[in-house]
């Protein structure tokens, strides 16, 4: 997605004490700090309170510039003690189309969600703060997750994970179930039942109904994601799976 470029200044800046970035901040680390430079507002956008937010951690920050336009203009890793500002010789800028605002950091692990939801779930990518590396992706319900651990080269995430099936567990049954327990792990009877929410799609567009039929199933289930020096491995947990259809 383009991002229109605006020549704003810093006009204040403030230190500030952290309380949490996110409503499931508990799961994530605590800064040590955060700084929060204030840019020059739009007066094409006058409603937005463009920001600079720099949440600075023993051995690196991550900075977000967002100037209230769906997804941050900006998305970087910096040195623990370089300076709040636009742009730094020594960042290293996230360029990703997932990874759209500052989720979290676990350990050596930095968290970037995406600026909007899809299929019903909230994708996420995670990344090492020290090289900068892409680590792992994924997408999970709601807005944080049931647990986090994390170790020197280890992550282990515990979250309602939206999964995107390749076919219609509707409309293809046992076929797409094997693909599906392939793919997830989940055993046929973890599966959900698909019926009700074809059926209510079909009944709000009846004339689509045969296209709807075939749509690709969503599951939705509770999963342990377990990444460590460069393997991730997923395993279903106990709990009540759910089905949709893709929005």
């Amino acid at each position: 997605m383009m991002k229109r470029a605006v020549t704003t200044s810093v006009i204040v800046a403030a230190l500030i004490s952290f309380a949490g970035a996110s409503e499931n901040a508990a799961a994530f680390d605590r800064p040590v700090k955060v700084d929060v430079v204030a840019l020059h507002r739009d007066e094409l956008n006058p409603d937005a309170k463009p920001k600079i937010t720099c949440s600075r951690y023993p051995t690196f920050a991550v900075k977000e510039i967002d100037l209230g336009e769906v997804g941050a203009e900006k998305l970087a890793l910096l040195a623990a003690d370089a300076p709040c500002e636009r742009a730094d010789e020594r960042e290293r800028a996230i360029e990703d189309d997932t990874a759209g605002y500052v989720m979290g950091v676990s350990g050596g692990f930095v968290f970037f969600r995406a600026a909007d939801g899809w299929n019903g779930g909230l994708p996420f990518v995670v990344y090492d703060a020290a090289t900068g590396e892409r680590l792992l992706n994924d997408s999970l319900e709601g807005d944080g997750f049931a647990a986090i651990t994390s170790g020197k080269g280890e992550l282990t995430l515990d979250f309602r994970r939206v999964y995107a099936a390749s076919c219609s567990l509707y409309l293809e049954g046992a076929a797409c179930a094997k693909t599906i327990a392939a793919d997830t792990g989940l055993s046929p009877k973890q599966l959900p039942d698909c019926a009700a929410a074809y059926k209510a799609e079909m009944k709000r567009s009846p004339e689509n109904a045969r296209e709807i039929e075939k749509l690709p199933s969503v599951i939705v289930y509770p999963v342990e994601l377990a990444y460590v020096a460069g393997d991730t491995a997923r395993r279903p947990m106990d709990g009540a799976a759910a089905c949709r259809t893709p929005s």
